[in-house]
C-alpha cells in the first residue's frame, strides 16, 4: 500500500463499505488507489491527520496524492473519474448534481447502511 496516495479509507465494519472496497478493487485495474480500512492502524494515522471541519464525518474519504481531503460524495465522484473504461463518465455526471443533492444522497445511503435487510 503506497502512502503516497490516492488513499480510500473507508469503515471495514459496514458491509456496504466493504463491498465497496472490493468493487473499486476489481476495477482499478492500474492500482492507482490505496484501500485501507478506517479501523486498521495505517487508517487510523490518517484519519487523525485529516481537517477539523471532517473529523465529526462519517464517512468514505479520499486522500489525493496532493494531501487533499475529500468526503461523501466528492470522494466517491473522484474514485469514479480515477477508474478505468466508462467509470470516469459516471464520475463527471455525478458532479453535474449540485453538490447538496449529492452529500444528501450520499447521507441518506449512509444512514441506512448498518441495516440488515
Amino acid at each position: 500500500m503506497s502512502e503516497s496516495g490516492p488513499v480510500v479509507l473507508f469503515d471495514e465494519s459496514c458491509s456496504m463499505c466493504s463491498n465497496g472496497a472490493t468493487w473499486i478493487r476489481e476495477r482499478d485495474r492500474d492500482e492507482l488507489f490505496a484501500l485501507t480500512g478506517q479501523e486498521s492502524e495505517f487508517g487510523e494515522k490518517l484519519l487523525m491527520a485529516r481537517p477539523e471541519k471532517l473529523k465529526q464525518q462519517d464517512s468514505i474519504f479520499l486522500l489525493d496524492r496532493h494531501g487533499r481531503w475529500h468526503s461523501r460524495s466528492g470522494a466517491i465522484a473522484r474514485i469514479l473519474l480515477g477508474l478505468p473504461r466508462a467509470w470516469p463518465v459516471l464520475g463527471a455526471l455525478l458532479w453535474l448534481v449540485p453538490f447538496p443533492l449529492r452529500d444528501l444522497g450520499y447521507i441518506i445511503v449512509a444512514r441506512h447502511r448498518h441495516r440488515r435487510h
